[in-house]
């Protein structure tokens, strides 16, 4: 298991541990609920310990989080800022590879060809089917138009 796994579970407790703990800043941010909570720095340890935590160790816990924060601002350290970085070099990084846009159009095309079949073909007999495909071609849809139009894309500004 890594930190990731357990960023939501961390948020609802710690939200600057948490925003920290699957990002590039993520084990740092894992050692220091660690110390909180008295056990190993180890993901699977972490989550044992938060699901049976006494309300002592949760203040703990925020006061962890509450110290994390002002180090952060301390140091001038953006998280979000950091996650963005990532996720701009991942962009970067497919610049010059035609995969990912071959995939993207692909993506469209099927969508695209699939709503015109379902709404032009007359007798459909599985509903269920075209609601499962329909559901799986729009999140790709929407996960490419993510990736290359989303909130994170500097590019264009």
């Amino acid at each position: 298991m890594k930190w990731a796994a357990i960023k939501g579970l961390v948020g609802a407790v710690a939200p600057t541990i948490g925003a920290a703990i699957g990002g590039p800043v993520g084990g740092g941010a894992g050692k220091i609920l660690a110390q909180a909570l008295g056990v190993a720095a180890e993901p699977q340890a972490v989550q044992r310990a938060l699901s049976e935590a006494s309300p002592e160790q949760l203040a703990d816990i925020k006061k962890a989080d509450l110290a994390y924060k002002t180090k952060l601002a301390e140091l001038e350290v953006d998280i979000f800022e950091l996650e963005t970085a990532d996720i701009q070099d991942a962009r970067k990084a497919h610049d010059n590879d035609y995969t990912p846009k071959v995939l993207a159009v692909l993506a469209f095309v099927f969508f695209g060809g699939y709503v015109s079949m379902v709404t032009l073909l007359p007798d459909q007999q599985n509903e269920a089917v075209i609601n499962l495909v329909l559901g799986y071609l729009g999140g790709v849809v929407s996960a490419v138009v993510s990736f290359y139009f989303g909130a994170s894309n500097k590019a264009g500004k």
